[in-house]
């Protein structure tokens, strides 16, 4: 048809569209981001990241970066934030007398040579060691560097030049993390983390050790784009793992016991950015798992009530949108099909599994962690005698430290007792249960 043969009303009709498609929302295309994106926050110091610091005793502290502040590491003393913000994690850096900061470089490893040095003729009686600590006092106050002290302390052993090359270089190491001066800032992904708190407090995240978590994680194939199920009792550190990995694609559905979301007050220690957690981390509390919950009294009269003015209506705005993303959230959850459900929280594990089962997809992985073992072989025999469920185990965790030396690799003396027990199974449908789940539709 051309320009001469339209009807006169196609005009009136092209203007009413555009206008419909100006009321219409836009919708902004997806955010994918780029790999220096997704390293930046392991990668660079940035202001107001929470930040492990490596101290010379070997224990990490928490701190947070903020510009203008002072950063006290305790007895190894203080710098600027201003002069780490912007530099990157993995560098020791050491604290000049003057408050600014130097990259440590460590001595290369050298082949140690076999001498006929011994130890047997050394006693410890603490008369070898000539230096009081009065001495070393007075060169503090006299401004003694920490490299002069170790010098001073060295030159007035009577036993160094007598011990083994081995020896030595324990001294040496021993010397150095009192006296020296120094740090090293940590990457904040999840096997610092989960480091950091076992060795704070192994009690308050159920001994979720660094290793139980990352068999967690591989048990349960998290990848991005996945849908998964999470039951984090553990304070967010189970759930922060999760959405690290997932990179900012796909879903995780935080189920709590809670009104109101939960606090999670260990993931801010991930320093996760926005689009790993915008529209990927979505909390659901138990009651409202139920098809027969209904909204409560006061969100059905928000979303039903009129406002006549423009100033109520964008007060409103908030609020009924808090609404519909519970409401889609909901509908998402009884759409099913997740890829995995990952528990570690206090409550007993089979209720959980039963209650999440029909959720799951085919070859869907099960995994629970717990402390204690018994509630694991009690879901164990059970879901051994479910038909919906193969492959089912329990296993223990087990990590060793290694100190890698030349001549000298050997397994560390001490370690943790136990990093908990993990449960995993693997979720199959039959026929029916295949049938049925292709043919049912979204449960409101």
């Amino acid at each position: 048809m051309d320009e001469s043969t339209k009807p006169e009303h196609d005009a009136h009709t092209e203007r009413h569209d555009d206008e419909q498609a100006r009321k219409r929302p836009r919708y902004a295309a997806p955010f994918v981001p780029t790999n220096a994106q997704l390293r930046e926050r392991t990668t660079i110091l940035l202001p107001g990241m929470n930040v492990y610091l490596r101290l010379p005793s070997g224990m990490m502290k928490l701190v947070t970066l903020e510009k203008g502040s002072t950063i006290s590491i305790g007895k190894f003393g203080s710098f600027e934030a201003d002069h780490i913000i912007g530099k990157p994690f993995g560098p020791t850096y050491e604290i000049k007398p003057d408050g600014s900061l130097d990259i440590m470089h460590q001595a290369v490893a050298e082949a140690l040579v076999e001498s006929e040095a011994t130890n047997e003729n050394i006693f410890d009686d603490g008369e070898s060691q000539s230096l009081t600590y009065e001495d070393i006092k007075a060169l503090k106050e006299a401004g003694a560097t920490g490299r002069e002290i170790i010098q001073k302390q060295l030159e007035g052993n009577k036993s160094y030049e007598m011990r083994t090359v081995y020896s030595q270089t324990k001294i040496m190491k021993r010397k150095e993390s009192k006296h020296l001066k120094y740090f090293t800032p940590l990457t904040p992904d999840m096997f610092h983390v989960a480091l950091y708190n076992f060795d704070r407090n192994p009690d308050k995240i159920r001994n979720m050790r660094a290793d139980s978590l990352a068999q967690c994680l591989s048990f349960s194939h998290v990848q991005p784009g996945g849908k998964y199920l999470v039951i984090d009792g553990i304070g967010g550190l189970l759930v922060g793992a999760v959405l690290e990995r997932l990179g900012g694609f796909g879903s995780v559905h935080l189920i709590h016991d809670s009104d109101s979301p939960p606090a999670l007050e260990l993931m801010p220690q991930y320093n996760l950015m926005p689009f790993q957690t915008h529209n990927v981390l979505k909390t659901l509390h138990w009651a409202a798992t139920e098809k027969r919950w209904t909204l409560p009294s006061h969100m059905s009269e928000e979303l039903s009530r009129v406002y006549t003015s423009d100033r109520e209506r964008n007060r409103a705005r908030k609020k009924r949108a808090n609404i519909e993303d519970f409401i889609a959230t909901r509908q998402q959850f009884f759409e099913g099909e997740f890829d995995a459900v990952i528990i570690a929280c206090p409550y007993e594990p089979y209720s959980i599994i039963h209650r999440l089962t029909p959720y799951l997809a085919g070859s869907a992985n099960v995994v629970v962690h717990s402390p204690h073992l018994q509630p694991l072989v009690e879901a164990q025999a059970r879901l051994r005698a479910s038909h919906s469920f193969i492959n089912v185990s329990v296993t223990e965790p087990w990590l060793r430290r290694y100190q890698v030396l030349p001549a000298r690799t050997h397994p560390d003396m001490s370690t943790s007792a136990s990093g908990g027990y993990i449960l995993h199974a693997i979720r199959i449908l039959d026929d029916v249960e295949s049938d049925s789940t292709s043919a049912n539709g979204p449960i409101l």
